[in-house]
């Protein structure tokens, strides 16, 4: 009768041990591929210009991408949205995104971006870590070019400025900078002379105004007339009578070279640098009445002006003056603004009298004449006379 010893009982139930767990994964095994077989989705995921086949138990687009072997990113843009449940045949499509490093204030972002040019980059990339980037930032990088692996963009915030020069006013965005940078920033370029209302050096802050005044010389030449001069001599004719003109004058011509200053176009200085006489003036030479005294019918009358005035006769009997008095022969009307009321004047072709009366007609140089009969005052009339104011 066949026995066994001891050692090969031992390997006996060794080996029967080991039987029992390789049938017991491979039913583990079997049941986990059936159990995959029948809750396995499939779907098309269109990415980097090809299609590939992914089959997962996951139940949405992002978690199957996330456990797929396609080596996907957050910041990959999907189509339809990640947390869109898997049904069976659906395709989906990924646009990779592109490794950059943006450089804000000091802070550097290692991040990626599907955006196609730097411009939509910074769009993207603002809104997603709340930087509030503005269109008028300063961009290394054109805004039109077009994103690339591993690229680094650096931006430089900037403030409101208020430029003034030539004429224009200008609103506009910077980055910090001394005058001088941002002048040559916005293409204005300085003369030696011009003036610029904050120094070169310093550095601007928000909201500052910068004034740039264009300065300039210019050397003119230019004529002009000199004016004559009045010469006065004395002439025996009584003070106050109009002046005579015995030779009259005409004016003289000079050259002056001129080197005006002008800011802005507008003249601020002028300078002679040389000036000449090209025709000398004639002066003019007036007579000018001396005579303070004259003699009427054997009588010398001193007087301090005389006056050549119109005279009107006239002839009211009875008549009473602005003074009180009654008319009478040698009072006359007179502009007490011209001849002071009370003045005794002697009136030619009339003889010796007194202003005592004024009227609403008397204006300047005009005088009235009372006459003792109404055919008296017809036959004088009216007539200039001269007029001795004594």
């Amino acid at each position: 009768m066949f026995q066994l010893t001891r050692t090969q009982v031992l390997s006996l139930v060794r080996r029967s041990h080991l039987a029992r767990r390789v049938i017991f994964v491979c039913a583990v095994f079997l049941i986990s591929v059936a159990l995959f077989a029948y809750n396995a989705k499939t779907i098309e995921a269109h990415i980097d210009g090809q299609t590939v086949r992914v089959t997962t138990l996951y139940g949405t687009v992002g978690q199957a991408l996330a456990h797929s072997r396609l080596g996907t990113y957050p910041e990959d843009l999907v189509y339809p949205t990640r947390d869109t449940p898997i049904t069976k045949g659906l395709k989906v499509e990924v646009t990779r995104s592109t490794p950059v490093q943006l450089l804000v204030d000091e802070q550097t972002f290692m991040t990626r971006t599907t955006a196609k040019t730097v411009g939509e980059a910074l769009v993207d990339l603002s809104d997603r870590y709340g930087l509030q980037l503005k269109d008028e930032d300063e961009v290394n990088i054109s805004r039109t070019e077009a994103v690339s692996n591993q690229m680094e963009i650096k931006v430089q915030r900037t403030i409101p400025i208020f430029v003034r020069a030539d004429g224009k006013d200008l609103d506009t965005y910077i980055a910090p900078k001394t005058v001088a940078d941002a002048l040559t920033k916005l293409g204005i370029d300085l003369g030696v002379k011009d003036k610029v209302s904050l120094p070169l050096d310093h550095m601007l802050v928000p909201h500052e105004q910068v004034q740039v005044v264009r300065v300039a010389e210019r050397i003119d030449i230019l004529k002009s007339e000199i004016p004559y001069q009045n010469v006065t001599q004395p002439a025996d004719y009584p003070v106050g009578l109009p002046d005579k003109v015995v030779s009259r004058g005409s004016n003289g011509l000079q050259e002056q070279t001129i080197k005006l200053t002008l800011e802005d176009g507008k003249e601020v200085d002028r300078e002679i640098l040389d000036q000449r006489v090209l025709t000398p003036p004639t002066n003019q030479v007036v007579s000018r009445g001396a005579q303070t005294s004259i003699s009427r019918g054997g009588t010398t009358i001193s007087f301090k002006r005389a006056y050549v005035m119109r005279a009107t006769a006239y002839c009211i009997p009875n008549g009473i003056t602005a003074t009180g008095a009654s008319v009478r022969m040698g009072i006359i009307a007179v502009d007490p603004r011209v001849i002071p009321l009370g003045t005794n004047v002697y009136v030619e072709n009339y003889g010796q009298a007194r202003a005592l009366d004024t009227g609403g007609a008397i204006k300047g140089n005009r005088i009235d004449l009372y006459m003792n009969s109404v055919q008296a005052a017809l036959n004088f009339g009216v007539r200039y006379v001269t007029v001795y104011v004594q």
